[in-house]
């Protein structure tokens, strides 16, 4: 009888005891990201695109390293936000793509948070690009390369749209220049 009661009582417990533990590792983890995301504002995504945009216009001889930095960081940190929510509608996409209601209801939603995490990704990619040109051009050849890895490096292996010779292209160009490889080909685009 006691063993019965006891089983019970372990039974009736183990779900409390998995639900505070599931509690802990939530507390634990959101904790975890406030650290590691830092101040107490949120990105504002839209506005971050609008203001990398208008810098990335100006002729590259008018941007400075420091604003493209600063638009890097951001343009990077919302990305980082938007993914936040791109991921579950990802997920569920991923898993239900193949319903109708999926493709009518849910890949709306879906897509939009593609195009606007891809388009901060882009500034950055961008920014990093420029600030490889503008390091390059004063001669810090080190630190121009490592620029413009992180432009090769974070950007789309393919590029589907005119001759497809898009960021990562661009900047493997860039490497190679600095290295005297400019006589080996470069993959440009899946045939």
């Amino acid at each position: 009888m006691l063993k019965v009661a006891l089983t019970l009582t372990f039974l009736l417990v183990l779900p409390v005891v998995a639900i505070a533990s599931d509690m802990e590792d939530v507390e634990k983890l959101r904790a975890e990201q406030i650290k590691k995301w830092g101040d107490t504002s949120i990105p504002k995504p839209k506005e971050i695109a609008l203001t990398a945009k208008a810098v990335l216009d100006k002729p590259i001889e008018n941007q400075s390293i420091a604003e493209l930095k600063a638009i890097a960081e951001q343009s990077n940190k919302a990305a980082n936000y938007v993914g936040f929510i791109l991921d579950d509608y990802a997920t569920y996409y991923r898993d239900n793509y193949r319903y109708d209601f999926v493709q009518e209801k849910v890949a709306p939603f879906h897509d939009a948070y593609v195009k606007l995490s891809n388009e901060l990704k882009d500034y950055r990619n961008q920014s990093y690009f420029n600030i490889g040109k503008k390091l390059a051009a004063s001669n810090n050849e080190i630190e121009a390369f490592f620029y413009f890895r992180d432009a090769y490096r974070l950007s789309s292996f393919t590029d589907d749209k005119g001759d497809h010779k898009g960021m990562r292209y661009l900047a493997e160009q860039e490497m190679k220049k600095l290295m005297g490889l400019s006589d080996i080909g470069s993959f440009i685009y899946w045939k």
